[in-house]
């Protein structure tokens, strides 16, 4: 018996069939993560925009849109991790983290991926939002650092966001010990 796992062992190391998986990482829990990381994003920002509290392509310089869209990201990216943090078969808050962390890399590559391939629509947006956009020389610079540096704070936001809801989630349900006594 491995004091570590609680599994049997052959003397090469390798679980025996049907004993304890030895990674931390639950690529189920990270997948129902992130999308419910979507789903809470597009519900919400559809629920705002239906009810008249966000608009899209407000005046130039407006800031309203970007702040209510940044707190329904973080909500989401917290419940996110949440329902990975409570959906791995882990009772540690750091277990819940990792894959919570796993989950807010998913969904950022999978919401670059997706900016990038609808390009256009964003541009549109972005020309209404930045008003110094393609107009050429340093404003454009200036701006795309300024917008680098919100995205970047934005993305380290996001994933403190998701860990916390990782941690929360992972406490939710019963320890180990408590799922064994009841076998």
């Amino acid at each position: 018996m491995d004091p570590r796992t609680g599994g049997v062992h052959h003397a090469g190391g390798v679980p025996i069939a049907g004993g304890p998986r030895l990674d931390r990482i639950r690529w189920g829990a990270v997948w129902i993560g992130a999308l419910t990381t979507f789903a809470v994003n597009i519900v919400l920002q559809l629920l705002f925009f239906a009810f008249g509290w966000l608009t899209i392509g407000g005046a130039p310089g407006t800031t309203t849109a970007a702040v209510v869209s940044v707190v329904i990201g973080l909500l989401a990216f917290f419940l996110g991790g949440m329902a990975t943090g409570s959906s791995t078969v882990w009772d540690n808050p750091a277990d819940g983290v990792v894959n919570a962390l796993a989950v807010w890399v998913l969904t950022t590559m999978l919401l670059v991926g997706l900016a990038l391939a609808g390009g256009g629509a964003l541009a549109g947006y972005a020309g209404s939002a930045f008003p110094g956009l393609g107009t050429g020389g340093a404003g454009v610079v200036g701006l795309a650092r300024e917008a680098a540096g919100w995205s970047v704070l934005a993305m380290g936001v996001s994933a403190v966001a998701a860990a916390i809801g990782g941690a929360v989630g992972a406490r939710m349900w019963p320890g180990a010990a408590q799922r064994t006594a009841r076998v």
